[in-house]
């Protein structure tokens, strides 16, 4: 049997651990079921305008630490265009244009001065902003605080402290959705908690956002394959898994949908966890195993609109909007250094939309932009793209973290990664990443 590591599935979590295992002289077979790698976090152009389409918009954080490795180690850190703080703009019908900008200052006091100044927020939605830092600061410091969190969602443990409701429904709830893609009445206050340890109540230089300057797969895909193969690795395209290999608790390799088998003593599945249990023995998935938690998890939906207008109709980089459907803007033309008037607009946690034609999901982003752009005044709309990612992340609901496995499996050879495993983050990127980055670790440590 051969004693290459066998990966399957060729996005941020597959490659990811295939550059690790690469770099420690291990032999990887990377194959990945699409004609493409970057799974859903992937870029690709649009036949009617020859634009660059991301499959769906992503913002990077300083807080990334394992994602800004990876781009390190493969060569393309200079892809993501970071500012020097946070610098968050907001546009709604009531107040317009209003801005977080931090100042260069050590944690809390960069978000908090930041607050303090900034003319989105009234003067006692600062000092909820103010509350909320000393609650978490104070929570750090007292044992099994976290464990409190358990059985609250995200707009539950907002009002337990005190956080009102404006404030809620314009700063915490948009922070909620965009970095874990489901509305703060379901999602997880744990999960949460975490998220704004990490990005907001931390390092400034974690609080910074960062935008790809550069389609996403531009960013690593072709550079992640090119640092397999280069030592000795392997990666393949259209190669589809229809079953692993499973027989006496060991993993010993995968069929393909062509009948062909590939034996493998070390299996990396990076697969989603919807797909999962179509590749392994039914009986892997029996009540109280250890895969079984996997089928309790449920799926959030995002929906990515692209508008292409006759001219621009705003000069913002990018911006959150308050009070709409949509939730943020990014100018395509501007970010990506061409003169295309190419907006890209984000609609997370999208249950309630999902099953709305894309005509009419365009026609409210259309009325919506008309309500806060003047620029839109007389700007003709020359093409749109919709896209329904019903399957973008998983729901990262109440004790969600009971139902994601880790990287080791009790199947001799095989470990999952992929951002619905056991991370400690919602599915972003970084926490994609960093599956890939576990898995590969605990590869190297088992052999």
């Amino acid at each position: 049997m051969s004693d290459e590591i066998l990966i399957i599935g060729g996005g941020l979590a597959g490659l990811a651990a295939g550059v690790v295992l690469t770099e420690a002289g291990r032999r990887v077979r990377l194959i990945e079921q699409k004609p493409y790698l970057g799974g859903r976090a992937r870029s690709f152009r649009d036949n009617a305008t020859g634009s660059i389409v991301d499959n769906g918009q992503h913002l990077f954080m300083g807080c990334y630490h394992y994602t800004l490795k990876f781009f390190e180690t493969i060569g393309t850190s200079q892809t993501v265009t970071f500012g020097p703080q946070l610098h968050v703009p907001f546009l709604d019908t009531a107040t317009k244009f209003t801005e977080l900008r931090c100042p260069a200052l050590p944690s809390p006091w960069h978000l908090l001065s930041g607050v303090f100044l900034s003319n989105s927020f009234s003067f006692g939605e600062k000092l909820d902003v103010l509350r909320m830092g000393r609650a978490l600061r104070a929570a750090k410091g007292a044992a099994g605080k976290a464990d409190d969190l358990d059985h609250f969602t995200v707009e539950e443990w907002l009002a337990s402290l005190g956080q009102r409701e404006s404030l809620r429904r314009n700063f915490w709830d948009l922070i909620c959705i965009g970095a874990m893609n489901e509305d703060p009445k379901i999602a997880s206050a744990r999960l949460f908690n975490r998220v704004l340890r990490l990005a907001l109540f931390n390092s400034p230089l974690d609080s910074r956002l960062g935008i790809p300057n550069i389609g996403l797969s531009d960013c690593y895909t072709g550079a992640a394959e090119h640092a397999i193969t280069d030592r000795g690795g392997s990666v393949e395209l259209r190669r589809d898994v229809r079953a692993l290999l499973v027989a006496n608790g060991e993993c010993r390799g995968v069929r393909l949908a062509d009948g062909t088998a590939i034996e493998a003593q070390t299996v990396l599945s990076t697969v989603p966890w919807h797909v999962l249990p179509g590749l392994l023995p039914a009986d892997t998935f029996s009540p109280g195993t250890f895969f079984s938690r996997i089928l309790n998890l449920r799926q959030a939906p995002i929906i990515s609109l692209y508008l292409w207008f006759d001219r621009p109709v705003t000069h913002l980089e990018f911006v959150g909007l308050r009070g709409t459907t949509i939730q943020w803007l990014f100018n395509k033309g501007k970010i990506l250094g061409t003169d295309e008037n190419y907006l890209s607009l984000v609609l997370s946690g999208a249950h309630d939309h999902v099953t709305r034609s894309k005509e009419e999901l365009r026609e409210v982003a259309l009325q919506e932009l008309g309500s806060l752009l003047p620029g839109m005044a007389g700007a003709r709309l020359t093409h749109s793209l919709v896209i329904k990612e019903r399957f973008a992340t998983f729901s990262p609901c109440v004790g969600v973290d009971a139902f994601r496995p880790p990287a080791v499996t009790p199947v001799r050879g095989l470990y999952l990664a992929g951002d619905w495993t056991d991370t400690g983050l919602p599915a972003t990127i970084e926490g994609a990443v960093r599956s890939g980055y576990t898995a590969a670790e605990a590869i190297l440590h088992s052999n």
